[in-house]
């Protein structure tokens, strides 16, 4: 399996996808999501998993920050178009602007918290990683699931896996 991103340049992401954006929750959370598409999905893949995530957050909080998680994606759709988390239906978890560590006035309730929340790294260039999971079942998960829940329910379902990695500037 392979993904790529219209919604990456030269191995960055686009400023729209992020705090350079327009696009935002409640003036606070980037929401304007990524173009991510795929090809050469196993035969019996019967959905797909997204996990964006920012290891380069470590330093920062002390953790990996989960910027999108959506299960039970359809692999005969072959992408998901920019501004998906926005414009299409699709079963997203919680992501870490709501995590008990950001500061109150960044920090988002948990249904607001569940969709894209884009990239805003405070410190440095960032680089970001888009994992697509290729399953052989649909996953039992409601919106605002915790990633945990989402990667327990993998296990033993994972027929393949592609990653993207791409950069985000702070300015």
């Amino acid at each position: 399996m392979e993904i790529f991103s219209h919604s990456v340049v030269d191995g960055y992401f686009k400023d729209a996808i992020g705090h350079r954006g327009k696009d935002f929750i409640k003036d606070k959370m980037p929401s304007r999501s990524f173009h991510i598409g795929w090809k050469n999905v196993p035969e019996k893949t019967q959905s797909l998993a997204l996990l964006f995530i920012d290891h380069d957050a470590i330093p920062v909080c002390g953790f990996s920050w989960i910027h999108w998680t959506v299960a039970n994606i359809d692999p005969t759709l072959g992408e998901l178009p920019e501004n998906a988390s926005i414009d299409m239906r699709l079963l997203e978890g919680v992501n870490s602007w709501a995590s008990g560590i950001v500061p109150s006035e960044w920090k988002l309730d948990r249904d607001d918290a569940t969709a894209y929340g884009g990239c805003a790294p405070p410190d440095k260039e960032h680089c970001y990683t888009v994992k697509m999971f290729a399953l052989d079942t649909k996953l039992n998960l409601s919106r605002g699931f915790y990633l945990n829940e989402m990667i327990n329910q993998m296990q033993g379902h994972t027929l393949d896996c592609a990653t993207l990695r791409a950069l985000y500037k702070t300015q």
